[in-house]
């Protein structure tokens, strides 16, 4: 298919923002791949507090207990997890998860010794007692706690030689299904808990808690990956050309993430098409894309009155454009084809002008994001009078948008065309946001957005279901 850009200035037009109720970005358990090597080996993702303050958000006795560890020092369980996993190298928040899939010890508030005894489950087989004398030396917290780490790091310096440890490309039935492992860190875990159950129970506990979900409108892109994604009604939709890409967004806009986050997500439609681009589908129909709304052209004389040259349509099939929304036809008649910035030369007031119809803009900030440098044209009140006035709609900034008012403490992001708080640093700096990207603007400005639930109960380093 044949890619021309459309012209420099209308790359940088964005249209006006649309809220789309969300759908649920809830990931799909795949037994075969349950844990990627990146999330079972990433052994620097918590510190002692961390640990420390999440076992207090869970009301986890665990969180003021102290144990004898295996040298005979007194220390607590967080000091436990995160010396097992520094030694090991592997993730505590794995170990977090063992802890609770075994025996309920993330969210037991007065746990017995029985369920401390045996806290990760090592050494407890299907067919033997937990009063077995060949199981008694694997009894105590910290020492479950450091062969269930210890145990990980040997499967993975020893699986090339042991034949007995499941690995990546070799198909097991495991209760009665055919599984193939996607990762080591997935065969792994089916050879410390052979069953589909219990590891399936294991990956609910790390999406609940340890999955970053990104409010829509967030760009993401894995560290070890090159495709960018944005996240739109809870999917991840990748742009499957640089050329794609540049006509919406800025490289500096896009959120660094770790392959597990963007796990969480469907894959959702491509966007290959520059926005403004001008296809053309076999039936012989010619289109304007901007956004996701194509909008078909009424005649070869349009292209001249909205500047547009045959030689720049782009040949595409229908399969194509087929997630396009479809839109109004632009004729001649039509005021503003293609979208323009206006302002009032008596008021000043800014306004959203297409097809006829104006929308108010409510700061130059708005501007700035969502339109570029598309140039602002100045009218008078004839020429405003003959566009119809829209006050039900406001253009609001576009989704992905952060927010502050200056000398206000408060942060917030656009999702949805909702204003979303980021209740905190810690939130903030999870999701990797940068504050440097922060748009400053009025409140007369953020009041014109409707107010969403804050991001405290859908992201952080380490999300709580229902906190």
């Amino acid at each position: 298919m044949r890619r021309t850009l459309c012209r420099t200035i209308l790359l940088q037009i964005l249209l006006v923002v649309v809220a789309v109720p969300a759908l649920s970005s809830a990931a799909e358990f795949n037994p075969s791949l349950i844990l990627t090597d990146t999330d079972l080996t990433a052994h620097q993702t918590m510190t002692v507090s961390e640990v420390r303050d999440f076992l207090k958000t869970q009301g986890s006795g665990l969180a003021t207990a102290q144990f004898s560890d295996v040298d005979g020092a007194t220390r607590t369980a967080a000091e436990i997890i995160i010396a097992a996993s520094e030694e090991d190298k592997i993730n505590p928040r794995y170990l977090l998860a063992v802890l609770q899939k075994e025996q309920s010890l993330i969210t037991a508030k007065a746990p017995t010794q029985k369920q401390l005894d045996w806290a990760t489950g090592y050494g407890v087989c299907d067919s033997c007692g937990l009063d077995d004398p060949a199981i008694q030396k694997f009894r105590g917290f910290a020492t479950q706690v450091r062969r269930a780490s210890g145990i990980m790091r040997y499967y993975y310096d020893n699986a090339a030689s042991q034949q007995w440890i499941k690995r990546t490309g070799q198909s097991y039935v495991i209760d009665n299904t055919a599984i193939t492992p996607l990762s080591s860190a997935t065969a792994y875990l089916y050879t410390y808990t052979p069953h589909i159950a219990g590891n399936k129970n294991l990956w609910r506990l790390w999406h609940q808690w340890f999955t970053k979900m990104y409010p829509d409108g967030s760009l993401l892109q894995a560290v070890d990956d090159e495709v960018i994604y944005l996240i739109h009604n809870g999917t991840r939709r990748p742009f499957t050309t640089k050329a794609a890409f540049v006509s919406r967004y800025t490289p500096d806009a896009v959120l660094k993430v770790t392959p597990a986050d963007l796990a969480s997500y469907s894959v959702g439609g491509g966007i290959s098409l520059p926005n403004y681009s001008l296809v053309r589908v076999p039936s012989g129909m010619t289109y304007v894309l901007i956004d996701d709304v194509k909008h078909p052209i009424a005649s070869q004389a349009v292209f001249k009155s909205i500047g547009y040259n045959p030689e720049e349509i782009d040949d595409v099939s229908d399969a194509d454009i087929a997630q396009y929304l479809n839109g109004t036809f632009i004729t001649t008649a039509s005021l503003y084809p293609l979208g323009a910035i206006i302002q009032d030369k008596k008021t000043r007031q800014l306004y959203y002008a297409k097809n006829g119809i104006r929308y108010v803009i409510p700061s130059e900030e708005v501007v700035r994001v969502n339109f570029g440098q598309k140039k602002i044209s100045m009218v008078d009140s004839k020429q405003l009078a003959k566009l119809e006035f829209d006050a039900r709609k406001v253009v609001t900034f576009r989704d992905g948008t952060l927010l502050s008012v200056k000398g206000s403490p408060y942060t917030h992001v656009v999702s949805n065309g909702m204003l979303r708080l980021i209740p905190n640093d810690g939130v903030f700096q999870a999701l990797g946001y940068q504050k440097k990207n922060i748009v400053f603007t009025t409140e007369q400005a953020l009041i014109t957005i409707p107010t969403g639930e804050p991001l405290s109960d859908v992201a952080s380093s380490t999300r709580v279901a229902g906190k």
